[in-house]
């Protein structure tokens, strides 16, 4: 039986959302109880968003929190490098094996024309998508653009007319057919790989068994089940878990309280209460008890339990949590805090 694997993949941004501590929590628990290894990798591709000391600050988050991972920048093992701007010669390996296997094409297309198509499309009511304009091009056409100096993208060839479909540990069978796919861009002008390619190649050379994630994912998932397609390569299990959402029932932001977990550690919230109220958001323990260590939590976590509609991110509810923690902590333990 494959040992199971599993990861945490976030940008180096900014601040670690309060939601992807609930995925990494999940994460923890499903790995924990099925003996794996859980990785820490740092998507770092986009350098225009990265905020420097982000990443020292979610590695510092999670060994607050108890969640610290088996692998990761701070603890390398055999799957590293973990930074993706450390693992570009890799992503050049594989983008050339789809160009020679004619299941990827170069794009010259201008940043002006792509925008000009979705402003035409976005008119008309159709999907955004490219119209696959360089799909077509010879091979004699590509190198005359090559030789005079034109820069291009690299887009995934997708096949036409099929249905891509997986099952999904949540939501059950999920099918699509790909006339609804874009030929998505895996490698940018600059050389750097977009986020479709780098998590694919990377969840693969790492041995990644279980993706955990957000179902804003969802949509992406065709494109990289094709991507594992066109390697022959074992698409991993997908898990998507719903979002945290306010009183307004949207997703949980700025707008509707804080979402910074380092601020509700500031304020002085228990880790066991905050663990212990996370994994509640969305996941049903099949009991009436409330109040579980971490131990119990990885005894009962299933996937199968998880909930498909957005979890209520209710303050007055860690609020209760807390309390409850506060109350069964002696006094030193509290002065140390």
């Amino acid at each position: 039986m494959k040992k199971i694997v599993t990861r945490f993949a976030p940008s180096p941004t900014g601040y670690l959302h309060i939601g992807s501590l609930r995925t990494v929590l999940f994460n923890f628990l499903f790995t924990r109880k099925n003996h794996g290894r859980f990785l820490l990798r740092i998507e770092d591709t986009d350098r225009t968003r990265y905020v420097e000391g982000s990443i020292e600050n979610m590695i510092g988050i999670l060994k607050q929190v108890g969640l610290e991972p088996d692998e990761g920048p701070n603890n390398p093992g055999e799957v590293g490098p973990y930074l993706q701007s450390e693992r570009l010669d890799i992503y050049q390996k594989y983008i050339t094996e789809l160009l020679e296997k004619d299941m990827a094409y170069r794009c010259f297309c201008s940043t002006e024309r792509l925008e000009e198509l979705r402003k035409e499309q976005t008119e008309l009511g159709l999907p955004t998508k490219y119209d696959k304009k360089c799909r077509y091009l010879t091979k004699e056409e590509i190198q005359e653009k090559i030789n005079a100096g034109e820069t291009y993208t690299i887009r995934l060839k997708v096949p036409d007319n099929q249905t891509v479909e997986f099952v999904d540990e949540v939501r059950g069978k999920i099918s699509i057919n790909t006339k609804e796919v874009d030929d998505q861009v895996l490698m940018k002008t600059d050389g750097f790989p977009t986020y479709h390619f780098a998590v694919v190649i990377d969840d693969h050379l790492m041995g990644v068994t279980d993706i955990i994630r957000g179902d804003e994912w969802i949509p992406s998932t065709p494109k990289h089940i094709l991507l594992y397609d066109a390697f022959g390569w074992e698409a991993p299990n997908y898990s998507h878990v719903p979002p945290l959402v306010g009183a307004d029932r949207k997703k949980l932001s700025k707008r509707t309280g804080d979402v910074a977990v380092e601020k509700y550690l500031e304020k002085g919230y228990l880790t066991e209460s905050l663990m212990n109220f996370l994994a509640l958001l969305g996941w049903n323990p099949k009991t009436t008890e409330e109040f579980f260590t971490m131990d119990e939590l990885i005894k009962r976590f299933e996937l199968k339990n998880i909930q498909r509609a957005g979890a209520y991110f209710d303050i007055e509810r860690l609020d209760f949590f807390n309390s409850h923690y506060l109350k069964t902590l002696d006094s030193e333990y509290l002065y140390s805090k």
